[in-house]
């Protein structure tokens, strides 16, 4: 059998599209792993894992060398090779069967039952596919890390990343509550945040991903720099009731410029029990905006002139 060659992100991804690819089950296959994927920073994975494997090659029966048999040999005329197979249709009971199913032993029933079992096993390895390759059935309760695990992982990711950046690792983690955790850099590091904060999303989906990828939870993790986010929010609050104002004085929609969905809740939030407005969130993502709607309050005057009767006004 040929060997085929895999690749995947893991030695356990190639080697099952390897067992795949030949249809058969681990133990009846030769694996030999050539590449490993290499660890990068932060426990990121680089490269690709590639494996090679063929199906096991089965022992042979031995070959039993059989003399061949002159005519005649026993006896002059040839007859003694006549008696031999005489004797053996006695003893077979006089019935011959040259059936393809009948194995050199002559045990036809015994071989169709052998290829009955093997094509059933081969369906059985088809149709179990909640089991593993080494025959264990798999496990799907999977145990999530606590807040102190997520809480110990974030303070080593943004520790090392801010000695990337090339700051001093100054990182405190507290606990917002019992499901969510806020992971604070020390010092007003501007590269760190980026423009309208983009820099600091992305490392805050960064932290979120590698905690997943160390140990699943549904812990909740926010990211902060030099308390931008509180900064942040106290800006938006000025500056949604603002707009609020200016609505409401000329009658005219607001329309703010795009934001995140965190600061869009800021805003709304903010202006929740702001009266004589509304607020609504208008395009996609990543130019999805809150617009700021006026109410119209109709004015004594014009509720007076709406209940008069037209017969009257003539």
């Amino acid at each position: 059998m040929e060997w085929v060659i895999t690749e995947a992100k893991s030695v356990d991804e190639a080697i099952d599209r390897a067992l795949d690819s030949l249809g058969v089950h681990k133990a009846e296959a030769e694996i030999e792993v050539i590449e490993e994927p290499k660890q990068g920073f932060l426990g990121w994975s680089r490269g690709s894992a590639r494996v090679r494997a063929r199906v096991k090659p089965r022992s042979t029966r031995p070959k039993v060398e059989r003399g061949r048999r002159k005519k005649g040999r026993g006896s002059a005329d040839g007859s003694g090779g006549a008696a031999r197979k005489a004797q053996r249709g006695r003893d077979s009971g006089g019935q011959k069967d040259n059936s393809p199913d009948r194995d050199r032993n002559g045990n036809g029933s015994e071989a169709k039952k052998s290829r009955a079992n093997d094509s059933k096993a081969g369906g059985s390895r088809a149709a179990k596919k909640p089991q593993s390759r080494d025959g264990r059935k798999k496990e799907t309760a999977v145990e999530e890390a606590s807040v102190e695990e997520v809480s110990s992982h974030v303070e080593q990711f943004l520790s090392g990343l801010s000695e990337a950046f090339g700051y001093d690792s100054d990182v405190r983690v507290e606990n917002v509550d019992d499901q969510a955790i806020l992971g604070s850099v020390a010092g007003q590091h501007g590269l760190m945040v980026g423009p309208r904060a983009r820099t600091l999303d992305a490392i805050q989906e960064l932290a979120r991903a590698s905690a997943q990828r160390s140990k699943p939870s549904s812990v909740r993790i926010r990211v902060d720099v030099g308390g931008y986010r509180e900064i942040r929010r106290e800006a938006l609050e000025k500056f949604a009731v603002d707009a609020a104002e200016a609505a409401k004085g000329d009658g005219k929609e607001r329309s703010l410029e795009p934001m995140s969905s965190a600061d869009r809740k800021v805003v709304h939030d903010v202006l929740s029990g702001h009266g004589g407005i509304e607020t609504k969130s208008v395009g996609n993502d990543p130019r999805r905006r809150v617009v700021i709607v006026p109410l119209e309050e109709l004015t004594e005057t014009e509720t007076e002139d709406s209940d008069q009767d037209p017969s009257e006004e003539e």
